[in-house]
């Protein structure tokens, strides 16, 4: 990945130097990644992946052209595991159920370790009919550079007809980052603990043109960050699609709590709008 996704792509859970966290990677905001370099064996209804791979936790990805909406949840950009270095199998159990399992070195490291961390990381997803699926993904040990704890992610998904579908997704963050970083998401900007509500509804106007809104509760360390975001994605050919949206937060209890994250309050009592295309080739 080159761009200024790179920076949530970079295995920033290694010790500095290692890997792709590395300022020579770095240009600006513009900034390379490789999040995914793995060997993957399969045998009948069994996978397995060996190296650097994405996280199974959440439902945002980090690719853009993944995500309906342009802008990141809270949850999945303060909480949320980006990618991992292990062993992971998943296993195809029946037409209706995947599940997965493996062992990680932590959060968003790629092939090192830091400060000991070794975490199991799965889950399963469970196609409960055509229209819904649930899906129930964690990670649990020593998180590396996120301290010990466990999150863990229910995401139950549903389309009501050919036009409507939603989406909701709860997650539970519980860590001892504090004992690295303080019990302080407003001053140092790393949630201890956290939980993470959200809530998509789409509406597809016809083959050119869906409507999305999501809604965010996040709450971290204590306080509570609430988002609501409008959005469309207009498809004027296959492989092109621009996405303007309109971002609506507030955090009434959020401070300006410290030096490092300045202007914090401010930041999350806000409106914003931004617009983004993408060309897929």
């Amino acid at each position: 990945i080159y761009g200024v996704d790179g920076n949530e792509a970079q295995s920033f859970g290694n010790n500095p130097g290692r890997y792709d966290f590395n300022a020579r990677w770095n240009h600006g905001i513009y900034e390379w990644a490789l999040p995914q370099l793995y060997a993957e064996v399969a045998a009948g209804d069994l996978s397995v992946k060996l190296g650097h791979f994405y996280t199974l936790i959440g439902y945002q990805v980090i690719p853009s052209g993944g995500n309906f909406f342009l802008s990141r949840q809270l949850t999945f950009y303060n909480s949320e595991p980006f990618t991992h270095t292990g062993a992971l199998a998943t296993y195809t159990a029946s037409d209706e159920l995947q599940v997965m399992g493996g062992w990680t070195l932590g959060m968003d490291t790629g092939f090192d370790q830091f400060a000991g961390g070794s975490s199991f990381l799965g889950g399963f997803i469970y196609t409960m009919s055509e229209a819904t699926t649930f899906t129930y993904m964690m990670t649990v040990g020593n998180l590396g550079w996120r301290g010990n704890g466990a999150i863990n992610s229910v995401i139950l998904t549903h389309d009501w007809s050919d036009k409507w579908s939603s989406v909701h997704q709860f997650d539970v963050l519980g860590s001892d980052a504090s004992t690295r970083f303080g019990s302080n998401f407003a001053a140092n900007g790393v949630a201890d603990n956290s939980t993470g509500l959200i809530n998509y509804l789409f509406y597809t106007i016809n083959d050119k043109l869906k409507a999305g809104v999501r809604q965010e509760w996040y709450k971290a360390d204590g306080i509570s960050y609430n988002t609501m975001t409008y959005g469309v994605n207009i498809t004027p050919v296959e492989n092109f699609v621009i996405r303007p949206e309109v971002r609506q937060m507030w955090a009434p209890g959020a401070t300006n709590g410290g030096a490092q994250v300045v202007g914090h309050s401010s930041l999350f009592n806000s409106t914003v709008f931004g617009v983004d295309a993408i060309l897929t080739y």
